[in-house]
This record gives structure tokens, C-alpha cells and sequence, in this order.
């Protein structure tokens, strides 16, 4: 499974960073059949261990699976981290983009995320945002990680990365940015944690939210 194939699947990716292990199990029953992309990080892990995260997965083995592991070690150390998270199940993997091309993992069959902006902060970041850019297409990256509050760098990835990567952007939600923004500036999907997870009804904000990204709407 690539991420690039479920651009007409969905524009939400899920973002899980739950402290309660229970709830992993709860909010994935309670979305079945709408969520296709979930995004997972170290407090996933941390929470439910490997064997959890791998339960998980096996569980709902109809949904890509993004692990923001965020690394940045050295070439070796990520390739290692990588392929171990591949075989828990995991089908793409988030790395800094500041380690350099040498250091990004090479691992076969899985998706190679490459941040290249945040959400919080980051000045150099986007200091650096041509080089890192330019580097995805050199590691044949499946796509880019940028901001949602920063439709700028958006509209900049798209235009240089064209169509053949895909774009996902955090910070939307409870981070402020309205969903549909940025895909109307250019991004394949909008990350979504909190405004899902801890609403009241996270099946109907889920479908909500989904409806209004798919629209491509933007008053901000």
C-alpha cells in the first residue's frame, strides 16, 4: 500500500496520540470504514508498546499506516529504525530533512516522508526550504511534510514537486488551520488528531471534517 494511490481515497489523515490504550482500539472501531490513513508517532509506541502497535495494525489492515517517527541520525541508525518499524506494519515512515539525502533510510516497499516544515517554530526550517525541497526528488521521497499554517511553502513544494509527490500538512484543527485550507493551497491531505479524537462524536467529526477538506475551501 502507497500513499501517493489513496490521494481519491481521502483527503484526512488521523493522527493518533493517544495516552490511553484502550482508546486506540475505540476511536479505530468507532471510524472504521472512513479513515484510510492514520498517522502514528512515539507516543503510539511508548503507549502500546511494539506488540500493540502491531496488533493494531494487523487489526485494521485495510489502512496505511504513517509512522512520525521524525528521524534524524545518522543513514545506518534511520535505515535500522526503519525496517524495524516496517516489520511491525508500518507503510511509510516521517524523517527531519535537515540529516541530508546521505542520511535519509533506504528501506524497499516503504514510504519515505520528508518534513520539511513545521507547524511551531522551525526558523530554520524554512531557512533551509530550497535545499530540502530539492533533495526529495534526489532520495525519490514519496512526498513532503509542511505546515498547514504556512500555505506559502504549500503552494512552493506543489510547484516544484509537481504532482508526482504527495503533500500532507499538520496543524489542522486545533492548531487553528480550518480544514480544506490547505489542500486549497496545494496539499494532498490535512493531518487531524485532536478535533477528532477528543470530540464528543468522533465518527460525525471525522465525516465533517472530511466533507470540508474535500471542498478546498479557504477564508483564512
Amino acid at each position: 500500500m502507497r500513499i501517493r494511490d489513496l490521494r481519491n481515497a481521502s483527503r484526512v489523515v488521523l493522527a493518533l496520540d493517544l495516552t490511553e490504550p484502550r482508546r486506540y482500539w475505540s476511536i479505530m472501531d468507532e471510524l472504521r470504514g472512513l479513515v484510510k490513513i492514520v498517522k502514528v508517532s512515539w507516543v503510539t509506541l511508548l503507549t502500546i508498546g511494539p506488540e500493540g502497535l502491531s496488533k493494531l495494525i494487523n487489526y485494521n489492515n485495510d489502512v496505511y499506516f504513517l509512522m512520525d517517527a521524525k528521524l534524524a541520525d545518522v543513514g545506518f541508525i534511520n535505515s535500522i529504525i526503519a525496517g524495524k518499524l516496517k516489520e511491525l506494519g508500518i507503510n511509510g515512515v516521517i524523517v527531519h530533512g535537515f540529516v541530508g539525502k546521505v542520511n535519509m533510510p533506504n528501506v524497499e516497499g516503504l514510504d519515505l516522508l520528508v518534513l520539511v516544515s513545521m507547524t511551531s517554530g522551525g526558523e530554520l526550517y524554512d531557512a533551509n526550504f530550497e535545499g530540502m525541497i530539492s533533495m526529495v526528488k534526489e532520495i525519490n521521497a514519496a512526498g513532503v511534510i509542511v505546515g498547514g499554517n504556512k500555505p506559502s511553502l504549500i503552494r512552493r513544494a506543489r510547484s516544484y514537486l509537481g504532482n508526482d509527490y504527495v503533500i500532507l500538512s499538520p496543524g489542522i484543527g486545533a492548531q487553528g488551520v480550518k480544514p480544506g485550507c490547505a489542500i486549497f493551497h496545494g496539499a494532498d491531505f490535512e493531518i487531524v488528531g485532536r478535533a477528532i479524537y477528543e470530540s464528543e462524536n468522533p465518527r460525525d467529526s471525522f465525516i465533517k471534517i472530511e466533507e470540508e477538506s474535500k471542498k478546498a475551501e479557504c477564508s483564512q
